[in-house]
């Protein structure tokens, strides 16, 4: 088990260092550049100041050149200079990862909270009308896009009752009001989670019900409860492992949208400022490190396997 954690350890600078290349190659094969998205297309059509905003943001020199350039400064931590508002990118990265970090704990916490009992449930009444109602709200929890929910979510409200959920981001300054600002969008965000975490339960559930030691342990006259939770459950948290790392991994992916319309400042919302203004700095350092995000989840999901089976270990 050590020399597997620290092979996927050694691989893990290979895996990040090849997402920088290939994004930093990628986001300048686009059409246009920094330069034309700070100049304008009227700005653009002077040469000499399209040349000066090139020069002065170093898209002049070859590209491996400044690859090199980025690379060896964002070893350090220095991600560069905003090349569309002119601001050191680490800091606010810091506090963006953070706030992006709390959305994510949030609806992992709702996904599991909402998908493993359900999952268990419809396990349990497999074949009973709780099962097919359960299942048929899963699917379609599956089926709406969250962008679409929170859309509905923000408006019908200020149709309805001119009323709106939405709120200045206020931080940790007011704990209360912060935990109620990111619980809409964590909840929105963990509906298709939760309903695939249930889908995934109940299969897996279904599946270690037919075991021997179950049959085994209800012989015993083990309380059902006991049985379902201590030995069909854990049984089945392998798979559950997989998929909840896999649903914290991606959050990420979802946040790009759902902070633009909560207003969230996390990094899926500055994503998307970035690439609409060429901020090459900003794309490859969040790119950066939502790679870096990924890995380290799936390598933590990896250790968890032997936590939860020790013949894994073996």
């Amino acid at each position: 088990m050590r020399t597997y954690v620290l092979r996927r350890v050694l691989l893990f600078p290979l895996l990040v260092l090849a997402v920088s290349m290939i994004t930093f190659f990628l986001i300048r094969a686009l059409p246009g550049d920094a330069a034309v998205a700070r100049l304008g297309a009227a700005g653009a059509q002077c040469d000499t100041c399209f040349d000066q905003v090139r020069k002065e943001l170093g898209l002049d020199k070859s590209k491996p050149e400044q690859y090199w350039i980025w690379f060896s400064d964002a070893i350090r931590g220095d991600f560069g200079l905003s090349t569309a508002t002119r601001q050191r990118v680490s800091p606010e990265l810091r506090d963006r990862v953070w706030n992006t970090f709390q959305l994510g704990v949030l609806t992992i916490f709702f996904t599991l909270a909402l998908g493993i009992p359900v999952g268990i449930l419809s396990a349990v009444r497999a074949g009973k009308p709780v099962d097919y109602i359960l299942r048929f709200l899963s699917i379609l929890g599956l089926s709406v896009p969250s962008f679409w929910i929170a859309t509905l979510v923000i408006f019908m409200p200020v149709i309805w009752w001119g009323w709106t959920p939405l709120d200045n981001y206020v931080g940790w300054s007011d704990p209360l009001k912060h935990l109620q600002l990111l619980a809409l969008p964590a909840f929105i965000l963990a509906i298709s989670g939760s309903a695939y975490t249930a889908r995934i339960t109940r299969s897996s559930m279904l599946e270690t019900l037919s075991s021997d030691f179950v049959r085994t342990a209800r012989a015993k006259g083990l309380w059902e409860r006991v049985v379902i939770l201590r030995h069909v459950l854990r049984n089945s948290m392998l798979t559950l492992l997989t998929v909840i790392g896999l649903q914290f991994a991606t959050v990420l992916g979802g946040s790009v949208v759902i902070e633009t319309i909560f207003g969230v400042p996390g990094m899926g919302a500055w994503l998307v400022f970035a690439v609409s203004n060429r901020d090459y700095q900003i794309v490859q350092g969040v790119t950066v490190i939502f790679a870096m995000w990924f890995v380290a989840i799936t390598l933590l999901t990896d250790v968890l396997y032997a936590w939860v089976d020790p013949r894994i270990r073996y």
